[in-house]
């Protein structure tokens, strides 16, 4: 039974950052963003937007990317070449449509035809394919709101959900 996930990671104004930078990685890189529960849909506050995406972005920019079986690699490969091409398109289309990538976003034909550079994007509209559908790599597709009621309405936006993260006080 295959149920898919598209999961929200929401970070509320009155969060820890450094707690929800923490959360964040683990939720989103874990095995490269390819487990049905890792989070896709990143809602930030927007009061915290700019602060939070700086912090993630230092913190992913840091990590060594490569073979997992390799000694202080913390991003690996994807499961195939074709993978890799879905993601890239995903991204792509998204930055087309008006997102902006903050971090990566390009393929790593050096490290071998599985690899993608873990991606940051924001202002992802909420109608792009990277946002409505689970995107099995490492890309955090983020977005701004300005009231929980909202942030809830967004989160609830998905046809397939199997986790949800929250970060607030």
């Amino acid at each position: 039974l295959e149920l898919g996930g598209n999961a929200p990671f929401v970070v509320f104004d009155d969060a820890n950052l450094e707690q929800a930078v923490d959360a964040a990685m683990a939720a989103k890189l874990r095995n490269a963003g390819q487990t049905c529960v890792a989070a896709d849909r990143f809602l930030v506050h927007s009061s915290v937007q700019k602060d939070f995406v700086s912090l993630f972005a230092e913190r992913v920019e840091s990590l060594k990317v490569g073979d997992g079986m390799m000694e202080g690699t913390a991003v690996g490969p994807l499961i195939s070449s074709q993978a890799v091409e879905n993601v890239y398109q995903k991204v792509q289309e998204a930055v087309n449509e008006g997102a902006h990538c903050v971090l990566g976003g390009s393929k790593m034909p050096e490290l071998g035809p599985n690899f993608l550079e873990p991606t940051i994007l924001t202002d992802v509209d909420t109608d792009s394919s990277i946002w409505k559908t689970e995107n099995f790599g490492p890309v955090a597709a983020i977005r701004s709101f300005d009231t929980e009621e909202e942030a809830i309405e967004i989160a609830n936006d998905s046809r397939a959900g199997l986790a949800s993260y929250f970060c607030t006080q």
